[in-house]
Formats: structure tokens, sequence, C-alpha cells
């Protein structure tokens, strides 16, 4: 499965918008731990482990895409 992902600033719960899943993060954007919150926030929403989720783009932008694997695979 394909997702894609906005990241805002700030506090919230992860909702999805028009097909898009919007995530809130208030973890700063050094080391790539503000990717690494993103991660855990898709996989908390989707309830699928963070070793089943993917980056495929969008590493440095507030849009990114991620791909979820399927367990069965």
């Amino acid at each position: 499965m394909i997702i894609k992902v906005r990241v805002i600033s700030g506090s919230g719960e992860p909702f999805m918008e028009n097909g898009i899943l919007i995530v809130h993060t208030r973890v700063e954007r050094r080391n790539n731990m503000a990717n690494r919150d993103v991660i855990h926030q898709i996989s908390q929403y989707m309830k699928v482990p963070e070793s089943r989720i993917k980056f495929m783009s969008g590493m440095r932008s507030r849009t990114k895409i991620f791909s979820i694997r399927d367990e069965t695979v």
C-alpha cells in the first residue's frame, strides 16, 4: 500500500483528509528525528509495525510518500 503523508508542526492526532494522512510533529528536524516520529505515528495510526513502513520520497519535504508492506509478503 502506498500512503501520502503531509507533516505539520505542532501537536495533534493524525487524521485523513482527501486521501492524505495529516501528521503533526513537535520533534526537531535534526538527525532524521522528525521523520522517525512520523513513521512512529503512521505505525500507530495504521496499526502496523514500524518495520513494515518504508520511505519512498520526500525525505526533506513536508509531503512524503511511504510504502506499507503487506504482512503476507
